[in-house]
């Protein structure tokens, strides 16, 4: 690491990031957020409190919060499990109120001409829903006016289970909302870690210098996890490991390690995308044992999945890019690993965001930023118009495209499905 760090002129010790919360300036047009699916477990454990922490810390005012449900809730139910016994005090609890929207198109056209949206204001409508209602609710608000040009639309994943159904899903997206209009989640881009990598690419000339497969040998991004499947045999069987995290997190990580650093972030990841393949011959796959009595039949649903990618531009020929993930797995770590031709490493701790980075310093002021994580980035972002860590349609399409075959394959038999004891591996 030494060698390393001396021949790219970084230092010797840990890397750190030094917090201006200067840095961060509040946003101040009038916003106001519909969040729906605001008694769900994600917006009780992350939505809700990630709003509270920007309002406490005056990253952004005047805010309007309409918590959407399918029936009447006591708003103040919600609150107490989301912030705890002194949520009454919250900034989120004297901006929001509960209101009842489902498939009464009446009820959004109500709404609206209710909320009298000026010019000057912005509305974010968070959709926590899962995907089938998701478009239920597009096509609602869509009709009802709810979708000009100061209104965004926030989605999570998964978007599609396959190309066709990916492909299907944004079409009807974009046909009440344009491309610029949405916002659809990756939390991973959205990680601390991974936006102080963004800034690394872009204000180190060392880096810059040594990106390409001159001084690359391979790329590896892995999110493993310590943990089973954990009770949610439905989902996970109809899932698994390639799905859950390879074809959307870390497809998208790879995208944001290896695409141009100058220009437009998301322009650059795009045309990354595009160019991708798949070496089919070098997947991998297993299923730790036990699994198939935990969804209580037979199964071929992957709990570990690695898959190698090249890249045939003149910048990156000939570097191995790995992505690997699985569940039940020694210990839960995500990162990048570089590693170099001469047989240096560095390693880019992804998540948790409290870790270091990397353990090599990088000398460059221009990097002490304060890095909000997660789900406070995702809403500051949103409501400041920075699209920079959200997917793209043309992300997700490329990566079904790339992934798609092998999915059906796996689907269809057993070939090369390998059994791993719990708690034991971290790569098979």
């Amino acid at each position: 690491m030494a060698e390393l760090a001396d021949a790219l002129d970084l230092g010797s010790s840990s890397f750190r990031v030094r917090v201006q919360v200067s840095s961060w300036a509040p946003f101040k047009m009038n916003t106001y957020i519909l969040l729906f699916g605001v008694t769900g477990d994600l917006s009780k454990r992350m939505l809700l409190p990630s709003i509270e922490f920007l309002l406490s810390n005056k990253k952004i005012e005047n805010i309007k919060i309409f918590g959407v449900s399918r029936r009447t809730i006591d708003v103040n139910e919600v609150l107490n499990a989301s912030l705890g016994d002194d949520y009454k005090n919250s900034n989120v609890a004297k901006n929001i109120e509960s209101i009842v929207l489902d498939s009464d198109l009446e009820d959004y056209i109500a709404f609206k001409n209710n909320l009298n949206l000026k010019k000057e204001d912005q509305l974010l409508i968070y959709l926590s829903v899962p995907p089938a209602n998701a478009l239920k609710y597009v096509e609602f608000l869509g009709k009802a006016g709810l979708n000009s040009n100061n209104v965004k639309l926030m989605l999570e994943k998964p978007f599609g289970v396959d190309y066709d159904s990916a492909n299907n899903f944004l079409k009807i997206i974009d046909t009440y909302y344009n491309e610029n209009q949405v916002y659809k989640i990756d939390h991973y881009l959205a990680k601390a870690n991974a936006q102080k990598l963004i800034n690394i690419y872009r204000r180190s000339e060392t880096f810059k210098h040594i990106w390409n497969k001159d001084f690359i040998d391979k790329i590896e991004v892995v999110a493993n996890e310590s943990i089973d499947i954990q009770g949610r045999s439905v989902f996970y069987d109809q899932t698994g490991a390639l799905r859950d995290f390879i074809q959307g997190h870390l497809f998208e990580l790879l995208l944001l390690t290896i695409c141009d650093i100058d220009g437009n972030t998301i322009e650059n990841r795009i045309n990354v995308a595009k160019s991708l393949n798949l070496v089919e011959n070098k997947a991998i796959r297993g299923q730790y044992i036990g699994y198939e009595q935990e969804v209580g039949h037979s199964s071929n649903i992957e709990t570990y999945a690695s898959v190698l990618l090249n890249f045939n531009n003149e910048k990156w020929m000939g570097v191995n890019l790995c992505l690997r993930s699985g569940k039940a797995l020694l210990k839960k770590e995500s990162y990048i690993s570089i590693n170099f031709k001469n047989g240096e490493n560095i390693r880019f701790n992804i998540s948790p965001s409290n870790e270091e980075l990397s353990e090599i310093v990088i000398s460059n002021k221009n990097l002490n930023y304060e890095y909000l994580d997660g789900y406070k980035a995702v809403f500051y972002a949103a409501i400041n118009s920075n699209k920079e860590i959200f997917s793209s349609n043309d992300e997700i399409l490329s990566s079904w495209s790339i992934f798609d075959k092998l999915l059906k394959n796996w689907k269809e038999n057993n070939v090369g499905l390998k059994s791993y004891e719990k708690y034991i591996c971290t790569v098979l």
